[in-house]
């Protein structure tokens, strides 16, 4: 059976110097301008909420550079690999956070060696720059260039700040609904995995892994498509599919929703670096988090219930609920250290003050004494009654502290 592959393979980057946009015009004529027109946003504005809509088509920038071409793949086992390059795309997204996607496209009667190409393109920081070549010529290095125009080092490493391979959303399509539900399902975890299960296979992924997998992260509204979520890839596998509707989940089930929980998840990792790594203060962490979640965080995209199952399982898939909880709860934690420490100064100012007062009642007490019963005549000098003074005040000082400790 021929099975059809489309594939996005995502990453990004964060703008160390310069504004994003000047950075894609630094490029000459290579980055192409993504605009709709009205009736594309009108159409868009009843499909998603009016606000997501304007973010993702108005908001972000976006920008393109097209091709349709061929170049090979050495796979693994020595074998040419042929695969489609259709389009670069970088979207612009707001706090500095460059996103791109390189879209390819294969054909072949055998699914692993689809997935072997995809397996070998996504990992950025480990290619092997021989059997990769025109890969890494006519899709990477200008997304290289870019990164090193944002003020990075423009390495393969540098294109990806979030892990070390690139993400990937694809669809996985065939003629033909393969023989029974266990082939489907097997095909589904391949795609998302890069390796067709096997059952019982001795090197092979686990029956116990699999299950787990297929039972919390597939999605199967429809008898003839289905989809998977997991950390590094989406995928949906169908069948008997026309290719506009194909094309119509990769323009807004990828170019949109995907994209947008992409955002979410890279946005939150880098907080959550910026924090442990103290680059940032929590309170620049806690303001940039605020108008994250004020201004681009939204809880629906869609009026219709098929995007919103997908948008959960894109963003469960990605963990994206656990990274915003592990940043509150190191936010929250954070804030109850300092309030501890400014606890502790407060009690230290307020020791001394005390302590300050005192010294001045007790000393002003000596001197009301010494006025009243001239202690300093019949006794002896004023420096003996400072003394005494002194003296008295450092036994009640320390039996403060020592009462204190004990509690």
């Amino acid at each position: 059976m021929q099975y059809k592959d489309t594939a996005f393979l995502c990453g990004y980057f964060s703008v160390k110097t310069g504004n994003p946009a000047a950075i894609i015009a630094s490029q000459g004529d290579f980055w192409t301008p993504v605009e709709y027109d009205d009736k594309e946003l009108s159409w868009a504005k009843d499909f998603y909420y009016p606000e997501f809509a304007e973010f993702m088509m108005s908001d972000v920038k976006t920008y393109s550079h097209a091709y349709d071409l061929g170049f090979s793949l050495t796979l693994r086992d020595g074998r040419e690999h042929e695969v489609h390059l259709d389009e670069l795309r970088t979207y612009l997204f707001p706090f500095g956070i460059v996103m791109y996607s390189v879209r390819v496209s294969q054909q072949s009667e055998q699914v692993q060696d689809m997935l072997d190409a995809l397996f070998m393109m996504r990992g950025v920081c480990s290619l092997n720059q021989e059997a990769s070549k025109d890969y890494i010529t006519l899709a990477l290095d200008p997304l290289i260039a870019l990164n090193k125009a944002a003020g990075n080092s423009g390495d393969f490493r540098a294109l990806m700040e979030c892990g070390n391979k690139l993400k990937i959303f694809h669809t996985l399509s065939c003629a033909e609904r393969p023989a029974d539900d266990a082939s489907y399902d097997a095909l589904l975890y391949g795609g998302g995995t890069l390796l067709v299960y096997k059952e019982n296979d001795p090197k092979g992924f686990s029956k116990e892994y699999y299950d787990s997998i297929m039972s919390g992260s597939r999605v199967s509204v429809f008898n003839n498509w289905k989809s998977l979520s997991l950390l590094d890839t989406y995928t949906i596998v169908a069948h008997d599919v026309p290719d506009n509707m194909l094309e119509f989940w990769n323009k807004e089930y990828f170019g949109k929703m995907y994209m947008y929980a992409l955002y979410r998840k890279f946005f939150l990792f880098r907080i959550n670096g910026d924090f442990r790594g103290e680059i940032k203060d929590v309170s620049d962490v806690r303001k940039d988090l605020t108008a994250f979640e004020k201004d681009y965080t939204f809880p629906k995209v869609s009026y219709n219930f098929l995007p919103e199952i997908l948008m959960d399982s894109m963003e469960k898939g990605l963990d994206v609920e656990q990274e915003t909880a592990k940043i509150a709860e190191m936010i929250n934690r954070e804030n109850a250290r300092r309030e501890a420490e400014t606890g502790d100064k407060m009690n230290l100012f307020l020791g001394v003050i005390t302590c300050l007062t005192l010294f001045s009642a007790i000393w002003d007490f000596a001197c009301l004494m010494d006025g009243v019963f001239e202690f300093s005549t019949n006794i002896g000098t004023a420096t003996g009654i400072r003394a005494c003074a002194m003296a008295l005040i450092s036994i009640i000082c320390m039996a403060a502290i020592f009462v204190r400790r004990k509690k």
